[in-house]
C-alpha cells in the first residue's frame, strides 16, 4: 500500500449505548470523521465524559459502532467477519490507562507478553521466548524481569511491560489510551520518551488519548478537541496550542498550567458541566458554556470549516467561523 495513502481513515462514525428501558441511549460518539497518515501521531482531548475512549474502543472494534464507517489498511473493519477481524488485530494493538488492570495477575511477564504471539501462532516456544527477552530490552527492563509477576513491579514498570506487550505483533496502529494518567509525573515523561523512541525506531502510528493538554503537546503531530461525542477543533499540533480557534480549545488551553503567569494564551475559563450526553443540547453543543453564544447556536449545528483554505489539516466547527 502506497504511503500517500491513509493508514486509518474514520467516517460518520457513531456510537449510542441504549438504555435499559431501551428508549433513547447515550451519544457517545456523534457522526467523528477523521484521517490518519502513517507514522502520525494523532492526540484525542478533552474532557472526561467526551467520547475519546469510546472512540477508541470503537476504531479497534472493541465496541462495535451503531454506525459509520472505519478504514484501516484498506479494509473496511466495520464489515469484517470474526475471524477476519481477529488477523486484523496483529496489525492494531491498544495500551490501557491502568496497566494493574490490564495486567492478569495469575500470569509471569514472559506469558504475558508472549501471549499475542501463542493466539496468532508466531513461532516456536524457543523463538517466543527469545523475542520476550528482545522486547523487554527495547521497553528497559531486564531480561530476568520474565520470570516475575506483575504485582512485583512499579507503575511505570507495568507500563512498560504493556508497551511490550502490545509491541509483539509488530503493529502499525498503536492506541494509547490515557497511558501515563495513572502514573507519577517524573515517571510519566519516561514513558512518553520511551513511545517517542518506538515512534522512530519502528515507524509507528499512535493514536494518543488524554486529557492531559500538556502531555498531548509533548508527543501529538496533531491534535483533535472533542466535545460531548464530536470533534470541534482539529489541526496540526503546533497551530492548535499557538492559535486556537474553538472557544472550547482556547478555554482548554488557556488552563494548561504555564511557567511564567501571563505567559500563555488567556480566555475565559469554562462554566457549567458537561451536558447530559443522554440529552445532548440542541445546535451547537457547547453554545451554553459558551462565551461568544449567538442565537443560531442553539439551534444550529455548526459544520466544521478549514481555516486554512486548501489545506485541509485545520478545521474548526464553530459559528465563529462560518
Amino acid at each position: 500500500m502506497s504511503d500517500a495513502l491513509p493508514l486509518l481513515e474514520v467516517d460518520s462514525l457513531v456510537k449510542t449505548f441504549p438504555n435499559r428501558n431501551g428508549r433513547g441511549g447515550i451519544h457517545a460518539l456523534n457522526r467523528v470523521s477523521f484521517t490518519q497518515r502513517r507514522g502520525e501521531t494523532i492526540g484525542i482531548v478533552g474532557e472526561s465524559g467526551c467520547g475519546k475512549s469510546t472512540l477508541g474502543r470503537t476504531i479497534l472494534q472493541l465496541i462495535r459502532p451503531t454506525s459509520g464507517d472505519v478504514r484501516f489498511l484498506g479494509k473496511q473493519l466495520t464489515l469484517l467477519p470474526d475471524e477476519a477481524l481477529r488477523q486484523m488485530r496483529r496489525h492494531m494493538q491498544m495500551i490501557f490507562q491502568d496497566p494493574f488492570a490490564s495486567l492478569d495477575p495469575r500470569m509471569n511477564v514472559a506469558s504475558l507478553i508472549a501471549e499475542p504471539l501463542v493466539i496468532h501462532r508466531l513461532g516456536t516456544a524457543a523463538e517466543q521466548a527469545t523475542e520476550v527477552a528482545r522486547l523487554l530490552e527495547t521497553v528497559g527492563l531486564p531480561a530476568e524481569a520474565a520470570k516475575r509477576y506483575p504485582h512485583e513491579f512499579s507503575g511505570g514498570q507495568r507500563q512498560r511491560i504493556c508497551i511490550a506487550r502490545a509491541l509483539a505483533l509488530h503493529p502499525e496502529l498503536i492506541v494509547a489510551d490515557e497511558p501515563v494518567s495513572a502514573l507519577d509525573v517524573s515517571i510519566q515523561s519516561q514513558i512518553l520518551n520511551l513511545l517517542n523512541v518506538l515512534k522512530r525506531e519502528r515507524g509507528l502510528t499512535y493514536l494518543f488519548i488524554s486529557h492531559n493538554l500538556a502531555v498531548v503537546k509533548y508527543v501529538a503531530d496533531t491534535v483533535a478537541v472533542m466535545y460531548l461525542g464530536r470533534i470541534v477543533e482539529m489541526g496540526p499540533a503546533e497551530q492548535i496550542y499557538e492559535d486556537p480557534k474553538h472557544p472550547y480549545t482556547q478555554s482548554l488551553i488557556a488552563a494548561i498550567p504555564a511557567l511564567q503567569p501571563g505567559s500563555g494564551p488567556s480566555a475565559p475559563p469554562l462554566q457549567g458541566e458537561t451536558p447530559d450526553p443522554e440529552h445532548p443540547p440542541t445546535g451547537c453543543a457547547f453554545h451554553p458554556r459558551c462565551p461568544h453564544a449567538m442565537a443560531r447556536c442553539a439551534t444550529e449545528a455548526p459544520k466544521a470549516v478549514d481555516i486554512a483554505p486548501g489545506s485541509g489539516r485545520h478545521a474548526v466547527a464553530c459559528h465563529l467561523h462560518d
